[in-house]
């Protein structure tokens, strides 16, 4: 979130009421906070129905990426990938998972895509995520 207390920030603008504010800036003052990073995904002990595909979460712009999978019920996992923003989705990997069993897996250096999601050949409750560093 956005400290709306403090004032002295050239970045920070505020609604005249003072109820929003955001930051708003160029990529080089972006880069002057630091490497980004995140966690999350779009399942976190999410009830999946079989076959229907996760909504896509963002992968692009990182360089250190993994993954953390699990389920209730023993099911196979496929992440699908667009490699290049366009809506072209192709399989990168299935993983097979047992029942209460969390799996993690790290994507090479070199693996580059732009939106991942995942689907569950079973319905369970499933958690995908995604660590950026």
């Amino acid at each position: 979130g956005v400290d709306t207390a403090k004032t002295d920030n050239k970045h920070i603008i505020k609604s005249d009421d003072g109820k929003a504010a955001v930051w708003v800036g160029t990529i080089d003052d972006a880069w002057e906070i630091g490497k980004p990073r995140g966690h999350g995904g779009p399942w976190l002990d999410t009830a999946v129905k079989a076959s229907t595909p996760s909504d896509p979460y963002l992968m692009t712009g990182y360089d250190k990426k993994s993954l953390t999978l699990s389920s209730d019920t023993a099911t196979n996992i496929t992440a699908q990938v667009d490699l290049t923003g366009t809506g072209n989705w192709v399989n990168y990997q299935s993983f097979q998972l047992k029942a209460g069993e969390t799996l993690d897996h790290t994507f090479p250096s070199e693996f580059q895509a732009y939106w991942i999601r995942f689907s569950s050949n079973k319905d369970a409750k499933a958690s995908a995520q995604l660590s950026y560093k």
